[in-house]
């Protein structure tokens, strides 16, 4: 029994290669630095005009707050796209492991909770992909027809620029049309390419986590099952049977690491953003509901991202907290096998495998923390604080 490998890659291989992101062999220039060039884009049209922007209406708080909460969004795409160009080998090498992984002849017993793993992978690419259309819909109206981005700039200094999606600052006349619509048109384009990366690459991630914690249970089940021989292990001995599995569940050992050494400071960066961005976007919606100017695209809009955002980073917690679980969950699956039928230097060999209970295999947020849902929890509590102190100071 096996399972498709583009199954489990769902929406996430469809919507990364339609923008040219996917991670595989590129022989040309533009494609091996084809994120680099988008993060270079990113740094000049957005991120950089929008700094200058905020200077020149510095004094005006609430203006300062909705900008800077739909910069940060701006800031970890750059250095996912970053991560993207630089980690395009390794990523590569993680993705044909996979589909090798995949490709193996499995038992029932261990074609279950792979194909339940693959399966919730597909279903969060899917969830993710809505998420991704409904942010962009109420945040093209409300930036561009509402101008919720200078919505709060009571007197804009006339070097800003305020008829583009976001306000910026740019060194050059943009009154005329050609010079106009170009800008427009690539803020729209890095609006939309932005918003897929930072929704999409996490649902990447996820699969990819996903995939790891349903090869552990394959480990599991194969180290349940070790001493009965029902794996087609009858005419080896069982130390050559052990071997196997132990070779197997350290392949996986590496695949964690590798992942988490290319995506953990991009983990600290949206432990960052996100409890800034719910305590920003909150701060706007409540804003927001005390205008009579105000309408239900504009509110739509910090809501939208907000949920988007809350639960990309759940999901990234979530899946910190179910590769813990299974990883700790090796350290007791020889128990239920029945390890007392063997002779006791057989026995012993177990507890090589056995101390993993001890030390599970986590996510790390660049060393500071690990992914968990008690990270999450705790997140929130923080911004919901934050908030609180910014109503207050704002009032008084």
């Amino acid at each position: 029994m096996r399972i498709d490998f583009e199954y489990t890659c769902g929406w996430n291989r469809v919507l990364m290669d339609f923008a040219g992101f996917w991670p595989k062999p590129r022989s040309s220039f533009i494609g091996k630095n084809w994120p680099l060039i988008h993060a270079v884009i990113v740094l000049i049209v957005i991120i950089i005009p929008r700094f200058a922007a905020m200077f020149l209406f510095w004094n005006e708080v609430d203006a300062v707050v909705q900008s800077f909460a739909t910069q940060l969004i701006f800031i970890v795409v750059f250095f996912k796209l970053i991560v993207l160009q630089f980690g395009n080998k390794v990523l590569v090498d993680l993705l044909v492991t996979m589909e090798d992984d995949l490709s193996t002849e499995l038992t029932e017993e261990q074609y279950t909770p792979v194909f339940k793993a693959a399966k919730i992978a597909r279903t969060i690419s899917m969830f993710l992909g809505i998420a991704t259309i409904s942010i962009l819909s109420t945040g093209i109206v409300s930036l561009k027809l509402y101008h919720l981005d200078s919505f709060y700039i009571k007197n804009p200094d006339p070097r800003l620029s305020t008829n583009f999606f976001f306000v910026a600052y740019l060194p050059f006349n943009t009154t005329s049309i050609i010079t106009y619509m170009m800008i427009l048109s690539i803020q729209f384009y890095i609006s939309v390419i932005s918003t897929g990366i930072h929704l999409i690459l996490d649902s990447f991630i996820m699969m990819l986590v996903l995939h790891i914690c349903g090869q552990l249970q394959v480990v599991q089940e194969s180290l349940t099952q070790l001493v009965k021989g029902i794996l087609g292990f009858e005419k080896l001995s069982f130390q050559v049977a052990f071997r196997a599995v132990l070779m197997k569940h350290q392949a996986v050992c590496r695949f964690t690491k590798n992942l988490d050494a290319l995506f953990n400071f991009i983990w600290f960066l949206e432990l960052f953003s996100c409890t800034l961005t719910l305590c920003f976007q909150g701060y706007t919606v409540q804003k927001l509901l005390h205008s009579d100017q105000s309408t239900i695209f504009q509110m739509g809009f910090p809501l939208c991202s907000t949920l988007g955002l809350v639960s990309q980073f759940f999901l990234n917690c979530w899946a910190g907290e179910y590769l813990m679980s299974e990883s700790a969950e090796i350290g007791f699956a020889y128990y239920r096998s029945e390890w007392y039928t063997l002779v006791s230097s057989d026995a012993r060999s177990l507890m090589m495998i056995g101390h993993q209970g001890l030390r599970p295999l986590t996510l790390t947020t660049c060393k500071f923390s690990i992914l968990s849902l008690r990270l999450f929890l705790q997140v929130m509590k923080a911004s919901f604080s934050y908030l609180s102190m910014l109503l207050v100071l704002t009032h008084s």
